[in-house]
């Protein structure tokens, strides 16, 4: 073996290391809870909370590849349950390859299991999505995989029911109607099996164009349905697609098709005894035959099932139901002449429609988190795979190799030291000169702050207001034992910083107060006022305000400072109505012209490089 082979195992045992060590760190209280509670949970959650039922199997699957070998060949059952859980979630939102993809990765789990009724529900399941997918050789091969495995008589038949299905996408009349009569002679089929396969033979002979059987079965199938049932989908598709396909017959006229569809109404009320399902197949059928009326220009007809669509609706009616049903209330209403009860109708259709479109947005943001959360666990799986045959080859090589990998992770090691102490020098450095800058940029606001008040002063003894000076010069040495203080620290407290600004304000005012009025607001929490900040921030905007917008102003100008709380942040706002920056400009002399202001550049530099000392996030507007 080569020294760079040596490196590259050496390096391989050291970042499986460190991922074993993240992993041990993951551990949480879901982890402590036995795989199948966890199971459990996520299939109470797969319809109403896809996303959260992903993420406790991809914790079971976590779980399952932290276990040694020996204790994961225990629980092949368990892991397959969860592949199977992912497909039934992907099955659910009509993804339906990525649902083949997991009920496979379950089969292969099962197939080192000795439990032959599992694997029998998987192949079914599979052969389903294959014929959802128009697949018809490989539906046929899994069902025919489910059969051999089963001894289910309810699983056998449901599969002989997908042979007959095959047959029929194959458009095999013969078989399909062979296949049927097989499945009632050997099976105790119940009521709901009964009139799928009836449904089944009228779909046989509308595609051999015998519509009189057809009728007869698709009657038979309605008349089979048990009164006072619930239906589900799955219960009544194979009628409705049976229905339609009648309805295809290009030589039926209307009051044929009006015929066909209300005597396989499956939701027409029948005395006190009525099948229940769902409102959008009630709406449908109902909107079918508006549809056929409006054709025939029966509209009183047509509108007497518009209305019964519209009783219909309820709280829990998909919106895209609703939407049709006020569209086709509208286009009824038009041809009437109602144009006032057209326009509300199609007020109705666009608020439902709107909400049809939110539905629609919602579920596509499910369905990528779903997505989403399938591409970690794949990651999971092949990152535990590549572990586990990375594994493999260091146990086959690492024997006879311990010495020369010990030597070679010891040099490893000094090397990384090495480095990680001389970065580290590096930094310290950086940080060093970075700090010197930001001092040196400190030092520069003291002296332009100490020069601008002393011009204040100079202002009232040149007036010979002795008073004021005085009274100004005891306040000003205030603020200057603040400012010399201040100015030795890299932070001062906030309750500190609003101090010194309303020691400042109050002295500008003093002397400029026939020139502006000023608001002080402090609309935060006292616990605020324990935040450290750089000092002398602030102050630099305010001078600006009152130097430059508000001391020239013609009449008495207005200075208002906010300090409020917005989203975990404190937002300092300085606002002035003052002739503002490009008529101060204009106004400055010569003399203020040659000379450059650094107050306002100190500031953005030292908040730039505060924020990248400290990880701080100051912002200046």
């Amino acid at each position: 073996m080569t020294i760079r082979e040596y490196i590259l195992c050496l390096i391989l045992i050291v970042f499986s290391g460190t991922a074993f060590g993240q992993k041990e760190q993951l551990k949480s209280s879901k982890q402590q809870q036995s795989n199948a509670e966890l199971l459990e949970q996520a299939d109470a959650l797969q319809e109403a909370n896809p996303t959260q039922a992903i993420q406790l199997v991809e914790q079971v699957l976590r779980n399952f590849n932290k276990k040694k070998k020996k204790k994961r060949n225990k629980n092949r059952e368990t892991e397959a349950r969860a592949y199977t859980l992912l497909g039934s979630i992907y099955e659910n939102i009509n993804q339906n390859k990525l649902a083949l993809q997991r009920y496979e990765q379950a089969l292969e789990v099962l197939r080192k299991s000795k439990n032959r009724e599992a694997q029998a529900q998987l192949y079914f399941r599979i052969g389903q999505l294959h014929l959802k997918e128009k697949e018809d050789k490989n539906a046929e091969r899994n069902f025919n995989f489910s059969l051999k495995k089963t001894k289910n008589k309810k699983l056998r038949q449901q599969c002989e029911e997908g042979l007959a299905d095959v047959e029929l996408l194959r458009g095999n009349a013969e078989k399909t109607l062979s296949q049927l009569n097989t499945i009632e002679s050997n099976y105790e089929i119940d009521s709901l099996a009964s009139s799928r396969i009836n449904a089944k033979r009228s779909q046989v002979y509308t595609q051999q164009q015998d519509y009189s059987n057809a009728y007869d079965a698709l009657q038979n199938s309605v008349n089979t349905i048990p009164k006072n049932q619930k239906l589900e989908k799955k219960d009544y598709e194979s009628i409705e697609k049976a229905k339609d396909d009648i309805l295809k017959d290009e030589n039926l006229n209307t009051d044929k098709k009006i015929d066909v569809t209300a005597n396989f109404n499956i939701s027409k009320e029948e005395d006190l005894e009525k099948v229940e399902v769902p409102d959008e197949l009630t709406i449908r059928e109902n909107l079918q035959l508006a549809s056929l009326y409006e054709e025939k220009e029966d509209l009183a007809e047509a509108e007497r099932f518009i209305k019964i669509s519209k009783g219909v609706i309820g709280k829990n009616t998909a919106a895209t139901s609703v939407a049709e049903v006020y569209k086709k209330s509208a286009d009824l209403n038009r041809k009437k002449g109602k144009i006032d009860a057209a326009l509300l109708d199609l007020e109705k259709y666009t608020t439902a429609k709107e909400e049809s479109i939110r539905d629609l947005e919602v579920e596509l943001k499910k369905q990528i988190e779903i997505v989403q959360g399938q591409q970690q666990i794949d990651l999971v799986k092949k990152d535990f795979d590549l572990e586990e045959k990375e594994n493999e080859l260091l146990k086959s090589q690492l024997q006879t190799q311990k010495v020369i990998i010990g030597l070679l992770g010891l040099l490893l090691l000094a090397s990384l030291v090495f480095f990680y102490f001389l970065n580290k020098s590096v930094k310290a450095k950086r940080k060093a000169n970075q700090l010197l800058l930001v001092k040196s940029l400190r030092t520069q606001m003291n002296p332009h702050f100490i020069f601008n008040a002393l011009n204040s002063v100079n202002n009232f003894i040149s007036k010979n207001d002795e008073k004021a000076a005085n009274k100004f010069l005891s306040d000003f040495s205030r603020l200057m034992r603040k400012v010399l203080d201040y100015s030795q620290r890299d932070f001062i407290s906030f309750e500190e910083e609003v101090e010194l600004n309303e020691l400042y304000l109050k002295l500008e005012h003093f002397r400029f107060r026939d020139k502006f009025e000023y608001n002080f607001k402090k609309n935060t929490a006292s616990s605020l006022y324990d935040l450290e900040v750089p000092p002398m921030l602030i102050q630099p905007f305010i001078e600006n305000a009152v130097w430059h917008g508000l001391r020239y102003k013609e009449g008495k100008g207005q200075l208002n400072i906010s300090i409020d709380e917005v989203e975990n942040e404190l937002l300092v706002k300085i606002e002035d109505n003052g002739i503002g920056r490009k008529k101060s400009k204009e106004l400055k002399t010569s003399s203020q012209k040659k000379y450059k202001s650094t107050g306002l550049e100190n500031v953005s530099k030292r908040v730039a490089l505060i924020n990248e000392i400290y990880q701080k996030n100051y912002t200046v507007e």
